[in-house]
């Protein structure tokens, strides 16, 4: 019963949330109501599905810098456990598709999100070449969830590389994020929410200097086993 009923609250949060993002967004360019109205949107949704979140090692963060956090990618519960514990500004790599949703993809396109089409190369590129204006103007962080999709079996899969362009474009650090428990309440193929802890780690900032576009590949390779190392300390 209970899941049934968070369907129904994340549904009229989202409705109620997102239709106030949307007005706000004609005057708020920079998406300050946005921020507010995720992290209320988020602890809205965690309340009514019965969800803590655990999260270490934010001291290793300064609260003054932008970022590229970089996560494995569970369920769709990962955002809504990082949006009211990350204490930034986050915006995420969305598919292109998501902007077409009602109410929910007008906020996310408001709030200045990044819609990427990994279909189309050149469109991508523009994409990344627009958030690095976003990022700079109204001070910015960036989450991306490399594999690029949600994982079909708890297990870590391949890493995209945009969000490694992203971070050698602007100069910006890495930080490594691994989240655990969200697969076992929201497993792939149901609406249903289950209630229990997830838990987030959070890693040192990865310098961008030394790297080049010609070695993204070895830098992909240190965030991986970074995220894969915060995972078994979980």
């Amino acid at each position: 019963m209970r899941a049934y009923l968070t369907l129904v609250v994340i549904i009229l949060d989202t409705i109620i949330l997102g239709t106030a993002v949307v007005v706000a967004g004609i005057v708020d360019r920079g998406g300050r109501v946005y921020d507010i109205a995720a992290r209320l949107w988020a602890r809205v949704v965690r309340l009514s599905a019965g969800i803590k979140v655990d999260i270490k090692g934010l001291e290793h963060l300064d609260t003054n810098q932008s970022y590229i956090f970089m996560s494995n990618h569970q369920s769709h519960l990962d955002a809504v456990a990082y949006a009211p514990n990350l204490p930034f500004r986050i915006r995420f790599f969305a598919k292109k598709e998501l902007v077409n949703v009602p109410i929910f993809g007008q906020a996310l396109y408001m709030a200045r999100h990044i819609f990427i089409d990994r279909k189309n190369v050149e469109s991508a590129k523009k994409s990344i070449e627009k958030a690095k204006g976003f990022i700079k103007k109204y001070k910015l962080s960036v989450l991306v969830f490399p594999e690029g999709t949600r994982s079909m079996t708890g297990k870590m899969g391949e890493f995209k590389k945009g969000g490694f362009v992203l971070a050698l474009e602007t100069g910006l650090p890495i930080v490594p994020l691994a989240v655990r428990g969200s697969y076992e309440l929201l497993p792939p193929h149901t609406l249903k929410i289950k209630s229990g802890l997830i838990h987030l780690a959070v890693g040192e900032p990865i310098s961008m200097a030394g790297y080049t576009m010609d070695t993204k590949d070895a830098l992909i390779e240190r965030v991986r086993t970074a995220i894969a190392s915060l995972g078994s300390y979980l």
